[in-house]
């Protein structure tokens, strides 16, 4: 699951690329100060997902591109980044590296951020450590870094391994993944100060509440009186609906039958109406009948009398009558025929008369059983109608409670009741809002199994075989990611030895980690581990016991023996005997430009100045 690198390389347009190699499993880079030792601790650093700027120097003047060449299994890598900084592209080789022509396969680009892709190929993705006590979130590529590359002035460092402030919380985290393979999924997290702020806002609105409910309750109340009362007034109700229901059977009998007998008046009157209507307008027939046969009398009268005049002329001018009127009307037959026919009308209104008198005899019969139904039917009604008012006014004297005031009683006690029950509750949600206000902090005691002794076991044989043979005892304290040695924190020794410990911790949690199956980056990269334990005019070595030569031989000595598991890469000052550098093929700076490779990059025959120093104060990024 782990990576090896391959090589890193930095590039200039016109110029010659600055390339080192790394050997599979050590690899060596010594040389004097201010040959760009550390400059390759920084790239491979800022190339593994760092976001600090680089520091540039006269010798890096016109290179403007890193790359970084890992394998991973059968794949090969590459990060490319711009010194500059920016995103990193990432390519892959897919499938094998090599084909059959010995060409290489073509790259590929990654679509993938380059942390999440390490944490992916080192096996750790999925896993969860803890931000914070209450905060959880996936490992990152920091938290990887942290654990596999040592600057020079971490290895010195009185700071905690795990650093300071924040970010402190999830490399120990991480450091107990690697350690003992477990991540942080089964721990239960602390609630955060929102949460608990939510939950005293919660409280308060409780407690508020329940007071306005106190307050609202009788002080002399108290739940079992207001449930007996509220019995009784359900009682009184009950029998008021009971009687309720009984009177309602009774009324529901009555009004049904005014209702039959309401509609049955209704036709009745109507009936009445309307023989009533019938009978004024056969009566009004005939007394028109009666007026026409007077007319048609007095015309015939007329008539006669008109036959019984003599005829005389004209009283003014004296001429004869047939001069005036139509002679044919002289004549004695024609009022004769008038008469005739005023007879035969006058016959014929009579008969109509004649038949008018059984119609308006039928109608007058009508209106005596209508008038007679209307009076019984409204008798009945008035009946039905009493008894229906004796019914009410029995119904009103059964009851001995006012409906109203039961009702509102019955409001006033549930009311009551719901205050109690409600108070009840708001007491244990007052308990438990408490409780989440309060939390009590507990010690997080990670089960590291004996994990941490088989990492001091590697660690105190990789001691001894540095020279400090008489070291007998190498453990890890999980909580504090560091060693103890001899009973002795770590951080309590010298600059030297916390240098040269530190180194064998995390070269030890690496293989451990490796041979476990557990997830690490799989190469451990040192910046200067001897230095600090040569320096023997530094204050904070008084504990060198064991002499610098022999440690420094010791350690060059056990790095050419080292097969793995895993990579190391040591960048170092202190000089190595000829022999064992033949065999670690150490990588030699030299700062002399008449012979051997002048540092990291090329020599040129000018070099330019520094740049100014950058005017918004840009730092690398935190390197322990």
């Amino acid at each position: 699951m782990a990576i090896t690198l391959k090589h890193l390389a930095v590039y200039g347009p016109g110029l010659s690329p600055a390339v080192v190699s790394f050997d599979g499993h050590r690899t060596l880079i010594r040389g004097p100060s201010d040959t760009g030792k550390s400059h390759i601790w920084d790239c491979i650093w800022f190339l593994l997902g760092g976001t600090g700027a680089l520091e540039q120097f006269p010798e890096s003047e016109g290179y403007d591109s890193l790359e970084l060449a890992f394998l991973h299994d059968r794949h090969e890598y590459l990060v490319r980044k711009a010194m500059a900084g920016g995103a990193a592209r990432v390519l892959v080789r897919l499938d094998e590296i090599w084909v059959a022509d010995g060409a290489p396969n073509s790259l590929e680009d990654v679509a993938q951020d380059l942390g999440e892709l390490l944490v992916e190929l080192i096996g750790a993705e999925g896993k969860k450590v803890l931000r914070t006590r209450s905060e959880k979130g996936a490992i990152t590529g920091d938290d990887i870094r942290h654990w596999a590359l040592l600057s020079q002035p971490g290895m010195i460092s009185r700071d905690a391994t795990k650093g300071k402030g924040h970010g402190s919380d999830k490399r120990v985290s991480s450091y107990s993944l690697f350690l003992s393979g477990l991540d942080d999924s089964a721990v239960e997290l602390y609630k955060s100060s929102s949460i608990k702020d939510q939950a005293k806002g919660k409280l308060a609105a409780a407690e508020s509440e329940m007071a306005r409910l106190e307050g609202v309750i009788p002080v002399d109340t108290n739940r079992a009186s207001t449930v007996a009362a509220l019995a009784w007034v359900d009682e009184r109700l009950d029998m008021f609906a009971t009687q309720l229901q009984a009177r309602s059977s009774v009324l529901k009998e009555l009004r049904q039958k005014i209702a039959a007998e309401g509609d049955a008046l209704t036709t009745a009157s109507a009936q009445l109406a309307s023989a009533t209507s019938m009978r004024e307008r056969f009566a009004l027939l005939d007394l028109k009948y009666s007026s026409d046969l007077a007319r048609l009398g007095a015309t015939d009268e007329g008539i006669a009398f008109f036959q019984a005049l003599a005829e005389t002329p004209c009283p003014l001018c004296g001429t004869p009558v047939e001069q005036h009127v139509d002679p044919g009307n002289l004549k004695p037959r024609a009022p004769t025929k008038y008469r005739d026919a005023i007879a035969a009308e006058a016959e014929k209104i009579r008969e109509l008369r004649r038949g008018l008198q059984p119609s308006l005899a039928h109608e007058k019969a009508r209106i005596v059983t209508a008038t007679a139904d209307v009076q019984r039917l409204t008798a009945s009604l008035e009946v039905l109608e009493e008894q229906e008012t004796l019914v009410l006014r029995a119904a009103g004297q059964e009851f001995d409670g006012d409906p109203r005031e039961l009702a509102e009683s019955h409001t006033r006690f549930s009311s009551l009741i719901d205050a109690f029950d409600e108070v009840d509750r708001l007491k244990g949600e007052i308990a438990r809002l408490e409780q989440e206000t309060k939390q009590k902090r507990t010690a997080l005691v990670r089960n590291v199994g004996s994990h941490g002794d088989e990492v001091g076991a590697i660690a105190r044989q990789m001691l001894n075989d540095w020279g400090f043979t008489s070291i007998k005892s190498v453990y890890v304290d999980p909580a504090a990611c560091d060693l103890v040695i001899d009973g002795r924190r770590r951080l309590s020794y010298g600059a030297g030895k916390r240098g040269l410990f530190l180194s064998a911790m995390t070269i030890a949690l690496m293989q451990h980690a490796l041979k476990e199956g557990h997830p690490h980056l799989g190469v451990v990269v040192l910046d200067s581990p001897l230095k600090a334990y040569a320096q023997k005019e530094s204050a904070d070595n008084t504990d060198r016991d064991i002499p610098t030569a022999t440690v420094n031989a010791s350690f060059y000595g056990w790095l050419s023996r080292f097969k793995g598991p895993g990579q190391i890469i040591v960048l170092e000052n202190e000089a190595v005997d000829p022999a064992t550098a033949r065999a670690l093929n150490a990588i030699e700076f030299t700062d002399d430009t008449r012979h051997g490779r002048q540092g990291f990059y090329p020599p040129r025959t000018v070099i330019a100045p520094p740049p100014a120093p950058a005017s918004d104060g840009t730092e690398f990024d935190d390197f322990a």
